[in-house]
């Protein structure tokens, strides 16, 4: 009887291709997406095109059209070593104090003020990484499966958390090509534990969060706030030409940030917002500082503050309203800009 191999066998690490190198390996693939890693999906399609002639009802021949690729990671939050998935949204970061900065504070989000946009503040072409995973198989002598897949282009980059919860990620991303995948020798795995790949740092959970809205000069803390979730989707698509089945580049679409929460009803002033959006022509939240809404979580001297300008509210919806239960308020919203600041420095 063979063997059952688990994910206790398995590994997965990323690494940023050049700019000019989309498709191309990336030269060091030695980065950790967060703790609790797992592939959630991993698909290849080949675009099969069945083929049949006169004369019979079985299929004659199989074409194959453009290779393509999708693969899905899901992870925790890792205090230290997860901020860096957010150039594949914005571009390398600046830094200051020990922070990074997306995007760069030599650019500027879009705030909702005409000229005040630009696409140097996010690429316009997506960052593409490159995805190995690690699989211990039986294989004679030489017994690690590698797959490499490069040209992966994140699609969606998802937050989430909840009472009781960590703060969780998910990944999802297209990938380009996929050449070969190769069988070798088993000292070729990389620990998930290796001191360059640890998952040994701490992640942050709900305990760490805190939710804001601006006043105008200021900010006023969204009390009791009981699930949380996030999403920053770059609507990037492969691109194809004559002469490969493997796409040639990428392009990005209009960048999309939603988010959703759930909170104790304390007052009216979320559903007079959304009231107000349509009455008074208030087209977004109150800001300061272009900062509408802002979601920080800190640990120590480690911090993640994502800030969201030009916030609109798409809805509003109230449950609770019966004998002896609490009434809690939920609201979904789209942005039009965001900024992070991650602090991991221990």
């Amino acid at each position: 009887m063979g063997a059952i191999y688990t994910g206790g066998s398995a590994s997965v690490l990323y690494g940023y291709e050049g700019a000019s190198t989309f498709g191309t390996a990336a030269s060091t693939i030695a980065s950790i997406f967060g703790l609790n890693q797992k592939v959630t999906s991993l698909t290849l399609n080949t675009s099969q095109i069945p083929l049949n002639k006169l004369g019979q009802v079985e299929t004659s021949k199989f074409a194959y059209g453009q290779q393509m690729g999708s693969v899905g990671i899901g992870f925790v939050w890792d205090s230290e070593k997860s901020n860096p998935i957010f150039k594949a949204l914005f571009g390398a970061p600046s830094t200051s104090g020990g922070a990074d900065i997306y995007p760069a504070s030599s650019t500027k989000p879009f705030t909702g003020t005409e000229g005040s946009g630009s696409v140097s503040v996010s690429p316009s072409s997506p960052l593409s990484l490159t995805t190995q995973i690690h699989q211990v198989i039986a294989d004679g002598s030489n017994t690690l499966l590698n797959r490499t897949l490069k040209g992966c282009i994140v699609q969606t980059l998802g937050l989430s958390t909840s009472i009781g919860e960590v703060l969780n990620a998910t990944v999802d991303m297209v990938f380009a090509r996929e050449d070969t995948s190769s069988v070798v020798a088993s000292s070729g795995f990389v620990e998930q534990t290796a001191t360059a790949n640890d998952q040994a740092t701490t992640p942050y959970t709900f305990a760490h969060g805190a939710l804001t809205t601006s006043t105008g000069s200021g900010a006023a803390a969204i009390a009791e706030v009981q699930d949380i979730d996030m999403t920053f989707t770059t609507n990037a698509e492969l691109l194809w030409g004559l002469g490969d089945h493997h796409a040639k580049d990428v392009f990005r679409k209009i960048f999309e940030v939603t988010a959703r929460f759930r909170t104790s009803s304390k007052n009216g002033q979320l559903i007079q917002a959304v009231i107000d959006q349509a009455r008074t022509g208030a087209e977004t939240l109150t800001e300061t500082s272009n900062v509408g809404l802002d979601l920080t979580f800190t640990d120590g001297n480690k911090s993640l503050k994502i800030e969201l300008g030009g916030v609109s509210i798409t809805d509003h919806s109230t449950t609770g309203i019966e004998p002896a239960e609490p009434i809690f308020e939920e609201v979904t919203l789209r942005a039009k800009s965001a900024r992070i600041v991650s602090d991991h420095t221990a």
